[in-house]
């Protein structure tokens, strides 16, 4: 357990299966129906010699323990080679699991199973430090996609909460997979997966938090649009760190954001993803809030649909900045209508199927020629052949103060509502002046 820990911490995640996986090894004989008496939680203590259990609604067996009836459960303890259940049969109830200081390690699936149940909240204990593990750190270099087991894998929905913290780690396959709705609403929840780092099929929801995923494919990722309004992200709060080998956050519909923090990076080291973006949606991007600071080996920002910044502070770094609408389609505006936008792109900074309106404080650093700049009925703007390299400084009037440039540009695409046309400012770019005339 000590060594798992130290790898996430050393990998500098201090903040935070496949779709036809199944679950895992571990006994899964039903468990008593008798439910746990009111306002008083079933213990289970685990431990090599034997598991305890105080209370109702939970049976162990061959280091399984199975938890088959409402109510909540205390879990402590650890068990290196043992699985937690839960499992309530016809009965669709809720069930909720409070992890209070527990280690739980299953070499061959799933270190927590959801079965069956309607809802199943994973309340971390105040102060508690808890760790799931499917298989072992040498799995990580061995990784087959075939291979099922996620260290969390749940059937129904589940919702983390709490103000404890969870490490979750994923040798074997994913990290966290759900097949249904996931919400993330408090406590520490630390991701280190082969392969994707927490995939939901139906929905991702994120109020609140401290989420960290070190993933060799996707980060975050919806898998499903079977059901209406399903295969969304939507994150309001909290803050979200991914460092992905895939895309980092990825949304089959919707990717909607209101809120919080946001931090997205690159990782070689593991899964061959086929795509490398930021954050990506299969129709919308929503932006209304929140900070977020996106690098991206390709689109920092993409969507199969419309792409709208109506609030926030926001910062791209990628190939491609902003990408809206798919190839040839001639649809997918790009719509930057509140908030703040910093882009730097070794190719186009923005690039719409569709057109690109701009009412934003904006800046655009790209090396890409094709440019374009912005249809009408935004407010004034200007494109100009300005250069420089990465670590250079760029100010802009009194609009965009001391940017520090993370890759070389020689094109410079700038809106403000500071400006006006006709308008003459100064760009400087590490002591060098380009005078400028506002459209």
């Amino acid at each position: 357990m000590k060594k798992c820990l130290s790898l996430l911490l050393c990998a500098g995640m201090l903040l935070l299966a496949a779709c036809g996986e199944q679950g895992g090894a571990g006994d899964s004989a039903e468990a008593s129906k008798a439910a746990p008496a009111a306002q008083e939680a079933t213990t289970i203590l685990l431990t090599e010699e034997g598991i305890e259990i105080h209370g109702g609604g939970a049976k162990a067996e061959n280091g399984t323990v199975t938890i088959g009836a409402v109510g909540e459960y205390r879990i402590t303890g650890t068990l290196s080679e043992g699985q937690i259940v839960v499992d309530t049969g016809e009965d669709a109830v809720n069930v909720t699991l409070i992890l209070d200081g527990v280690s739980v390690t299953n070499p061959e699936g799933p270190a927590l199973w959801v079965k069956q149940a309607k809802n199943v909240h994973l309340q971390l204990a105040p102060g508690s430090e808890n760790l799931l593990i499917s298989g072992k750190e040498a799995d990580l270099a061995s990784f087959d996609e075939s291979r099922s087991g996620a260290a969390v894998y749940s059937e129904d929905d589940l919702i983390v909460e709490g103000e404890g913290s969870l490490h979750v780690l994923g040798y074997l396959n994913n990290g966290i997979t759900c097949k249904d709705d996931l919400k993330v609403k408090g406590g520490s929840l630390e991701v280190l997966s082969a392969n994707n780092g927490v995939r939901a099929s139906e929905s991702i929801e994120i109020s609140d938090g401290v989420i960290a995923v070190r993933s060799g494919n996707d980060g975050l990722k919806t898998s499903s649009d079977k059901k209406a309004d399903k295969g969304y992200i939507d994150i309001s709060g909290g803050t979200v760190s991914v460092s992905s080998g895939g895309d980092a956050v990825a949304a089959l519909t919707e990717l909607r954001i209101s809120g919080g923090t946001i931090s997205t990076g690159s990782r070689r080291d593991l899964v061959s993803a086929a795509s490398r973006k930021g954050l990506k949606a299969g129709t919308l991007v929503d932006i209304s809030g929140g900070t977020l600071d996106i690098a991206a080996d390709e689109d920092g920002i993409h969507a199969g649909g419309e792409l709208r910044i109506r609030g926030g502070d926001v910062r791209v770094t990628a190939s491609t900045g902003l990408q809206a609408g798919i190839r040839d389609s001639g649809a997918g505006d790009i719509l930057l209508s509140g908030g703040k936008l910093f882009v730097s792109a070794s190719k186009q900074g923005l690039k719409a199927e569709g057109e690109i309106y701009a009412n934003n404080e904006l800046l655009v650093l790209c090396n890409s020629e094709k440019q374009a700049g912005f249809a009408a009925g935004g407010q004034s703007w200007f494109r100009a052949p300005v250069s420089g390299n990465a670590g250079d400084t760029v100010t802009v009037a009194s609009a965009w103060d001391d940017i520090e440039v993370p890759q070389s540009f020689k094109i410079l695409l700038c809106s403000s509502a500071d400006f006006a046309q006709g308008d003459q400012i100064t760009v400087s770019v590490s002591g060098h002046s380009y005078p400028i005339t506002i459209r």
